[in-house]
């Protein structure tokens, strides 16, 4: 039951998260996604820039699979530190984010001591570092204690409470 709340939780904070650090007035969606293999002619329908640009922005990049959606393409991925990751791109081929999702024990020190000095009693479960054009990376950090579920963002050292939610009762 745990894991599939966490799993839930994680779901929700991904969908709404995306859509907000998008900031545009439609929501990437993910239904109607169309996978797009490498190694097939499909992959040509990729918009050039986009291509591109990811091809300089992540030179680790691995297992890379294609999806094209209704504001642009996704490119999912691993990185060389074995991180899940999505670029996204507009129609126009241009840059608009990365997610990259990894574990407590890759998280930068000084992120991991401004979230552990005030939630020292919280297991980290999860971290996504949001990178966007001309803005500060965002460090969404997700804990669990005995009885809370919480998520904080991290800009600039500065650090907000995004949401939290208190566990059930078995």
């Amino acid at each position: 039951m745990k894991n599939v709340m966490l799993t839930i939780m994680i779901a929700v904070t991904l969908v709404t998260g995306a859509a907000s650090a998008q900031q545009v007035n439609r929501p990437l969606a993910t239904e109607g996604m169309q996978s797009l293999q490498m190694n097939t002619l499909n992959v040509s329908r990729v918009h050039t820039r986009a291509m591109r640009d990811f091809l300089k922005r992540d030179k680790t990049a691995s297992n890379v699979d294609w999806m094209i959606v209704e504001t642009g393409f996704v490119a999912k991925y691993t990185d060389e530190n074995n991180s899940n990751c999505r670029t996204v791109y507009n129609n126009r081929g241009d840059f608009v984010y990365t997610i990259r999702q990894y574990y407590e024990n890759k998280m930068p020190r000084d992120i991991r001591h401004i979230v552990k000095s005030v939630y020292y009693d919280y297991t980290i479960t999860l971290v996504e570092e949001i990178e966007e054009t001309r803005r500060p990376l965002v460090y969404v950090v997700h804990m669990e204690d005995a009885t809370t579920l919480k998520n904080v963002s991290v800009c600039e050292r500065e650090m907000e409470v995004m949401s939290e939610y208190m566990k059930s009762e078995p």
